[in-house]
């Protein structure tokens, strides 16, 4: 996907994290699910393995900053899959993301926390 790992964009200023994020996002939506899927499951299995809180942290919020601009249709489905993706991890990696992805929505600006809310699988 590209030359740069994701630990590496996760220790990057937030402007920089941002733009590198925003392309690999555009990159990650034009895939078929299924590789979508496998991405994701890479990248937040690399996060949870060698990522600090703060690390990651800082990551999920950049992306959740990033998924909110999408249209509700896009980010409904693309919320769908990184559950998926992550659910499919060893227990303790999947439990890892979820604790911090949910403190990251709790730290974002209240309209992204709204709108990714807004659009979860009930």
């Amino acid at each position: 996907m590209s030359q740069l790992s994701i630990l590496q964009i996760a220790k990057m200023q937030e402007k920089e994290r941002e733009e590198i994020m925003s392309k690999l996002f555009q990159q990650l939506l034009q895939m078929k699910d299924e590789d979508k899927i496998n991405t994701l499951k890479g990248l937040i299995r690399e996060m949870a393995e060698k990522a600090t809180d703060e690390e990651y942290l800082n990551l999920c919020k950049t992306n959740l900053k990033l998924a909110s601009t999408l249209p509700d249709d896009v980010l409904k489905a693309f919320i769908q899959l990184r559950m998926q993706a992550s659910s499919q991890l060893p227990k303790d990696l999947h439990d890892r993301d979820m604790k911090l992805l949910t403190k990251a929505l709790g730290e974002v600006d209240t309209q992204i926390r709204e709108k990714i809310s807004r659009n979860m699988p009930k």
